[in-house]
C-alpha cells in the first residue's frame, strides 16, 4: 500500500514468502559417475514425492492412498515442499501435514524409487540429500563415453514369473557394476559398468548377475557379456505361443510344459509366455499342453528350448 513521507507520496511493496517444510537435494548418479555435467548434476524431470505413511512412536501407520507432495524447483535446483498436497482429483491441500514423522517416497520414470522411512516434518534448514540411480528407462546418452574413457557398458534385462507376471522390486547386481538396481513395475532393470572395470586392452568382459528375489531364493546368472560403449542384453528362457480355435484366440486357456512346476494361462488373444527363470541354462525339448476351458487338449511335443532366448511354439488349432 502507498505510504506518506515527507510530504510526498512513496510506494513501498510488501513480499511475504512461504517458510518451507521440507527441502530435497537431489542429484543424478549416472551424471555423477559420467562427470559431464558437473559435480552436482541435477535429475530429470519429471520428480514425483510421496507420503505414504505416518510414523507414530513404534508404530506405523500406511495411508489409504499414498499423498502427493507439491513441491517446486529452486533456480538453484532443490525442491521444495511448502506442506501442500495434490489430491487424484486436482485439488489441493494446503497444511496438508501435521508436525512429525513420515515414510516418504521419490519416483520417476527415468531413476529408480526411493524410500525415505523416517522423516521429520518440518525440516526446513537441512535438505534430504539423495543420489538418484538410473533405471531401465533413464535417458542414456547413444555415445556413452565420458572425458577420457572409452565408455560405460550397459547391461539390461527383464524379470517374470513363471506364468507371464513381471517381478518388480528384485534385487539386481554383478561385481564391477556402478551401483545395484531394482527391478521396476515392469519387471525391466539395468546395469551400468564404468570403462575402468575392463582389464588394459579388453574391450569385453564376463559377469555374474546376482538378482534376489523380495521373496525366495537368490539366482546367480554367470558368464553374461558385457562390452565398453555398448549396450546388450541377458534374455530370459522362455516360450511363446497361441492356443486358437477355429482360428481365433481362446482367452483363459491352461497352458503346461513337462517337467516344470507352475503353469500359464493366455490372454485375451490366445496368446502366452511361459518362463523357465534367469538362470536357466537346459536346452533339452520340453513337451506343451494346451487345455481349453471345456477340457479339450493338444500337446506339442519335443519344443526346442533356448537358453536366454524366447522360443516360438507352433500353434495349437483346435477344431
Amino acid at each position: 500500500m502507498p505510504w506518506q513521507l515527507d510530504n510526498e507520496m512513496s510506494t513501498f511493496y510488501e513480499f511475504r514468502r512461504l517458510s518451507a517444510t521440507l527441502v530435497f537435494d537431489l542429484t543424478d548418479a549416472f551424471a555423477t559417475d559420467r562427470g559431464t555435467r558437473g559435480p552436482f548434476p541435477r535429475p530429470f524431470e519429471p520428480i514425483r514425492f510421496f507420503a505414504t505413511a505416518r510414523i507414530v512412536g513404534l508404530n506405523r501407520e500406511e495411508f489409504k492412498e499414498p499423498l502427493e507432495l507439491i513441491t517446486k524447483r529452486n533456480g538453484s535446483g532443490y525442491h521444495i515442499f511448502h506442506n501442500m498436497i495434490k489430491n487424484a482429483d486436482g485439488t489441493v491441500i494446503k497444511r496438508a501435514l501435521a508436525d512429525g514423522q513420515y515414510e516418504l517416497r521419490v519416483e520417476s520414470s527415468f531413476y529408480q524409487p526411493v524410500n525415505l522411512p523416517v522423516v521429520d516434518v518440518p525440516r526446513p534448514t537441512s535438505a534430504e540429500s539423495l543420489n538418484l540411480l538410473p533405471s531401465y528407462n533413464y535417458p542414456f546418452p547413444l555415445d556413452l563415453k565420458p572425458t577420457g574413457g572409452r565408455g560405460f557398458a550397459l547391461l539390461r534385462g527383464s524379470l517374470h514369473t513363471r506364468n507371464a507376471e513381471p517381478v518388480a522390486n528384485a534385487n539386481v547386481a554383478a561385481v564391477g557394476a556402478n551401483h545395484d538396481c531394482t527391478t521396476d513395475e515392469t519387471g525391466q532393470w539395468v546395469l551400468v559398468f564404468p570403462d575402468s572395470f575392463f582389464p588394459v586392452n579388453q574391450t569385453t568382459a564376463n559377469v555374474t548377475v546376482v538378482v534376489t528375489l523380495a521373496t525366495g531364493p537368490v539366482l546367480n546368472v554367470t558368464n553374461v557379456d558385457v562390452e565398453k560403449g555398448a549396450e546388450r542384453g541377458l534374455g530370459e528362457t522362455a516360450l511363446r505361443g497361441w492356443v486358437l480355435r477355429g482360428g481365433i484366440g481362446v482367452a483363459g486357456a491352461i497352458v503346461e510344459v513337462q517337467g516344470h512346476p507352475d503353469l500359464t494361462r493366455t490372454a485375451a488373444d490366445g496368446s502366452w509366455f511361459y518362463y523357465f527363470g534367469l538362470d536357466h541354462s537346459s536346452n533339452n525339448p520340453v513337451d506343451v499342453t494346451a487345455v481349453l476351458p471345456d477340457g479339450s487338449t493338444l500337446t506339442q511335443n519335443n519344443q526346442q528350448v533356448r537358453p536366454r532366448a524366447t522360443a516360438i511354439v507352433p500353434p495349437f488349432q483346435f477344431p
